[in-house]
């Protein structure tokens, strides 16, 4: 189940395009673009990972980025709600 801050994160990969394995952000970006910790960012990105809202993109010299699925894409495009 998400919370507030998986679908704010959601939403500024959304917003920011990152569709595919080479158009992607890393943690320190979204942070940046919210305002919050890299760590805040971390415990949600692991959630959304489990729950294949995300994926691994290219690495950004040493840091790894991510991306929406298409299932991520779906579920802000529904206000948060997930399908089933």
């Amino acid at each position: 189940m998400l919370n507030r801050k998986d679908y704010l994160f959601m939403k500024v990969l959304y917003k920011e395009e990152c569709f595919s394995f080479f158009m992607s952000m890393t943690m320190r970006e979204v942070a940046e673009r919210v305002g919050t910790s890299k760590s805040t960012v971390y415990r949600s990105f692991l959630k959304l990972l489990k729950q294949d809202m995300i994926k691994k993109g290219c690495l950004s010299e040493k840091a790894e980025t991510y991306y929406l699925t298409e299932k991520g894409i779906k579920t802000v495009k529904n206000g948060g709600i997930e399908e089933c």
